[in-house]
């Protein structure tokens, strides 16, 4: 008998453990997916501290930071750059420095440079690095490296100060993830850094142009332009934002300009002569060139004058041609490239060269079909032939490098006509990121896809008005619907029975309407069947709006029934009743701990005293418990044994100055712990409410507590000789906090009452001493 007695109860515990494992990897999930929400929306570094405070919240850590390597000229150096710490804890920039060499911590170095976990107790730790992780007074550490572009970028830890930890391995797998979505925040960060690095060059290449830049809108209002602009027209910034084109020309070509640039327009201008009107009144000769492009959606005209004083006898065309080509080409930040119509490179900027590794006399030999795969070649030709036959055109396609690389590039060629000759010019755009960014999430959707198919538990995706969208293989099992039967219905209608229709989740209209829900529940199967399982519903906003929900099914029919036998076998094991009565018991104690601590953490008088009233009523339950677990009897406890304690714990509770005494006369009276723990809370109200409020007038007092031993039937008289009841109190009506519980208790004890004034305050209270359907172990099970 025993050995099952223990059987039941290992089952009971891995039971308990499983729930309690889900629930933990339900937290993290949902706290690794508003990380990724943040770090996906945003590149500030205020959207990565956020992430950082909901992990050191979900993972109950007391500091989680992140280190990023930086190589100096004497060595690789790890360097705090953002940290989160639980209140009261100090961060790392009060106790310790925040930039370490590698070199100092040979164990630490070899463990992250090599992708591995580190995930110890400090004690644990050799040499360096654990003698500084003590000065840091932490306990116990968990570090996980971060990579970036397969590069070590540095890594994020988290840190138990208070305590040891071994964090495990679904934690540590969750958390991975989490340094994952990480990494891919730095990386976005970045190309967001290079992006900017790029402009600023584009910007440093037109200030390098021994020509005039201009970009303007369509009524040739000057939109941007160069230093040059500036220096040889002569006119402040501030001026040129106030000007337009025609500012800048003599008037008696105003009409030239307008025809150059409608010239310009239909594609058929190859550069016109205006002379230039400088702020001081001097007149240039300027070979102008024009292109209408498309910048962020707009129309914008860009120009490009060179001053031709000296070249406007000798070689004015060709130079000022020349000049204009090479300064477009070479602003521009990818590949340039203009082919005649036999396929030989015309043209060619600066990066064909460098990124393609040929020498300009390689190139001048070559075609387009040395630079691809047969294959890929036959998909160039045909793009090749569609803009000279329709204008324009665009492909993805690899490029293969002098050394044999191959890299993808994103390719447009426009008909360009000169000198009655058709031309293809066209720019050229590493993707290598973004075709590596795309077969990421691919691989990502068909992971998750095969994550959803596959996954033991059964799940179905809805919409945000919960029609089902897809549903996986175990819920096809679990519940006999097939795809085709569920698909466009309302999930809940399908399942859930009538009486918990109104418990199922729905998706709202933004984030907050619903949060992840769980809990037990039964299920609808096809044919009729009820099945008892685990609900867990997971809403997906993007943008706070409701984009899907996931509901997960686990099929806890078995376990059920072994709930059953162990709640039918705990009725006949008093051993186990007495473990339940000294866990909670423990609880409890715990609970009157925490309120302790944060009564100590608060000034507010109010929010004391209600931490204490809460502790008060909580050590009240513990001390029943307590009395039944040393009790040879599990389901009685005697009225003499804890009403004594009880008004002692409560005295030294409410502590004063004032000479108050208690006198108790209590008759041996059992009650079941139905009626012991309602009774003792009652008694815990009234006379700390006489501690507290009887006696504000007076010096000294006394309290009376009498219990009779009625038969079938406990008599309580407890009394004060206080300053009694306000005039106007009536007990039906008072809303406090206390009374609502007096009512309550006396609700619970199934009891009649009378509470007045009379030289001080009473209460009188009659119950039964039984339980209406007589008292059992099952009601120790129901409590």
């Amino acid at each position: 008998m025993g050995d099952d007695s223990e059987e039941l109860k290992n089952e009971f515990d891995k039971r308990k453990e499983v729930e309690k494992q889900i629930q933990q990897r339900l937290s993290y999930e949902q706290a690794i997916s508003k990380c990724s929400s943040l770090l996906l929306e945003s590149t500030s570094l205020e959207a990565l501290r956020q992430s950082l405070a909901i992990l050191r919240q979900v993972t109950d850590s007391d500091r989680v930071y992140i280190y990023k390597n930086r190589q100096k000229d004497d060595g690789l150096y790890m360097d705090l750059t953002m940290e989160k710490t639980a209140d009261g804890v100090s961060t790392m920039h009060k106790i310790t420095e925040t930039q370490f060499k590698y070199d100092d911590f040979p164990w630490w170095y070899e463990r992250l440079s090599a992708n591995k976990i580190i995930n110890e107790h400090v004690e644990d730790i050799p040499g360096p690095a654990g003698s500084q992780l003590k000065n840091q007074q932490i306990k116990s550490v968990l570090v996980i490296p971060i990579r970036v572009n397969d590069e070590w970028f540095g890594y994020i830890g988290f840190a138990q100060i208070q305590r040891h930890r071994t964090w495990e391995e679904n934690e540590i797998s969750l958390l991975e993830t989490a340094a994952g979505i990480i990494a891919a925040f730095e990386k976005r960060r970045q190309i967001e850094q290079s992006l900017v690095q790029q402009r600023n060059y584009t910007k440093t290449i037109l200030d390098s142009l021994p020509s005039i830049y201009l970009l303007m809108d369509k009524e040739l209002q000057f939109v941007q332009w160069n230093s040059n602009a500036e220096r040889y027209t002569g006119y402040s910034g501030e001026e040129l934002e106030q000007k337009s084109a025609f500012d800048l020309v003599v008037s008696e070509d105003h009409e030239e300009l307008r025809a150059a640039t409608e010239r310009v327009r239909n594609n058929k201008s190859e550069g016109t002569e205006l002379r230039l009107l400088t702020k001081s009144g001097e007149v240039i000769p300027y070979f102008w060139k024009g292109y209408f492009i498309n910048v962020e959606g707009q129309d914008r005209f860009l120009c490009v004058g060179l001053d031709i004083t000296e070249q406007k006898e000798t070689e004015r065309e060709l130079m000022d041609e020349k000049r204009f080509n090479e300064a477009l080409m070479e602003s521009l930040p990818g590949i340039f490239y203009m082919i005649d119509s036999d396929g030989n490179y015309e043209r060619w900027n600066q990066n064909f060269i460098d990124e393609l590794g040929y020498t300009s006399e390689e190139i001048e030999e070559m075609t387009p079909a040395d630079f691809y795969s047969d294959k890929e070649y036959q998909r160039i030709k045909e793009g090749i032939q569609e803009v000279f036959e329709e204008g324009e055109s665009d492909i993805e396609a690899t490029i293969i490098t002098k050394d044999g690389t191959k890299i993808p590039y994103y390719l447009t060629g426009k008909l360009f006509k000169q000198n009655g000759e058709n031309y293809l010019v066209g720019v050229g755009y590493d993707i290598s990121e973004q075709k590596q960014a795309r077969e990421q999430l691919r691989k990502s959707e068909e992971l998750f896809r095969n994550l959803f198919l596959k996954a033991p538990a059964a799940i179905v995706m809805v919409s945000p008005d919960n029609k089902v969208r897809n549903i996986n293989n175990s819920f096809k099992d679990l519940f006999g619907y097939s795809e085709e039967e569920l698909k466009g219905r309302d999930i809940d209608e399908v399942l859930v029975p009538d009486d918990e229709y109104g418990e199922a989740p729905k998706m709202g209209g933004n984030s907050h309407a619903m949060a992840s829900f769980n809990k037990e529940a039964k299920r609808i199967a096809k044919d009729g069947t009820v099945v008892d399982v685990f609900v867990a519903a997971i809403p997906v906003y993007v943008d706070g709006e409701p984009l899907a929900g996931f509901g997960m099914y686990i099929d806890i029919t078995e376990q059920k029934r072994y709930e059953e036998k162990i709640y039918s076998s705990l009725k006949e094991k008093h051993v186990l009743l007495k473990e339940i009565h000294h866990r909670v018991k423990n609880n409890l104690a715990v609970v009157s701990g925490l309120l302790q601590l944060q009564m100590y953490e608060t000034d507010d008088p109010v929010i004391r005293d209600t931490l204490k009233e809460s502790e008060s009523r909580i050590q009240t339950m513990a001390m029943i418990h307590e009395k039944l677990y040393n009790s040879q009897n599990l389901s009685r406890i005697s009225c003499e044994s804890y009403i004594g304690d009880l008004v002692e714990t409560i005295r030294n509770t409410n502590r004063s100055e004032k000479d108050l005494s208690v006198d108790t006369d209590i008759a041996e009276v059992e009650l079941t712990i139905t009626k012991a723990v309602p009774f003792a809370l009652l008694v815990n109200e009234v006379v700390t409410n006489s501690f507290k409020h009887a006696f504000k007038e007076q010096d000294e007092g006394t309290i009376s507590i009498e219990v009779e031993d009625r038969g079938d039937e406990l008599f309580a008289h407890i009394s004060d000789n206080g300053r009694g009841l306000p005039e106007e109190f009536s007990f039906d009506d008072s809303d406090s906090l206390g009374m609502t519980l007096i009512q309550n208790f006396i609700k619970q004890l199934d009891g009649d009452f009378e509470i007045g004034s009379n030289n001080g305050t009473y209460l009188e209270l009659t119950f039964p001493i039984e339980n209406s359907n007589g008292s059992t172990t099952a009601d120790l099970i129901d409590l």
